[in-house]
């Protein structure tokens, strides 16, 4: 499926050079987008069945298993390129079928955002009522198969949202990700992207005052 150009990789490119003093305060945003998430989850309105008589019937033929329940995802975030006007970020997602009957039509709809402690958290994570230009298709994926898909999204830095942190502009980029199948419920997720150091999984927001430039190695946390 066709995707957005890709933009120049930054010639200073190195993989040891970002300064993380000025970013020891990133763990404290994404911990606060963290804990907002899970409030917003909290407080979203629930729906109390109904208690009625049972009755006493024939079971049902089993139907298909809940879509969180067997497709196994497993996301992998390549590279993170800034330029003048876009980040992109390229990523790797591996979808296994770990149930025992096939999955067809599947949908994978992704795009990239960015965090604030301002913004509704609706407009910042994926909910069933989030619409997602779907990248991706797979016709059908059999019991134990595995599929993996590369590819990328972008974010223009004039729709992102910027947090300060002192005089340092930061960068919270977010991955949303809707997949969707026949027969079945969608699966939802969104994850926090961003630099890492070499063996850490501590994920720190980008500096918008560095100037383009590529950032690798990067990872990803699931709001959860």
């Amino acid at each position: 499926m066709p995707e957005g150009p890709l933009p120049e990789p930054a010639a200073n490119e190195e993989a040891g050079r970002t300064p993380w003093l000025p970013l020891a305060g990133g763990a404290v945003l994404l911990g606060l987008l963290g804990a907002g998430f899970a409030a917003w989850r909290r407080r979203r309105p629930r729906h109390v069945p109904e208690i009625q008589r049972p009755v006493v019937r024939s079971a049902p033929p089993a139907g298909p298993a809940a879509l969180g329940d067997a497709l196994r995802l497993h996301v992998e975030s390549d590279k993170i390129i800034r330029s003048a006007a876009f980040v992109t970020l390229k990523y790797r997602l591996t979808l296994t079928n770990r149930s025992e009957t096939p999955l067809g039509a599947i949908g994978v709809g992704l795009d990239l955002v960015s965090a604030h402690a301002q913004a509704p958290m609706d407009q910042q994570v994926a909910t069933a009522e989030t619409a997602l230009e779907e990248r991706h298709a797979v016709a059908r994926l059999a019991p134990g198969q595995s599929i993996t898909l590369d590819g990328q999204v972008q974010l223009a830095l004039a729709q992102a949202q910027v947090i300060r942190q002192g005089r340092h502009p930061l960068l919270v980029p977010l991955l949303r990700m809707r997949i969707s199948a026949r027969g079945g419920d969608a699966l939802l997720r969104t994850f926090v992207v961003g630099q890492t150091a070499p063996g850490s999984s501590r994920v720190q927001p980008i500096r918008l005052d560095e100037g383009p430039r590529s950032y690798s190695p990067v990872a990803q946390r699931e709001l959860a």
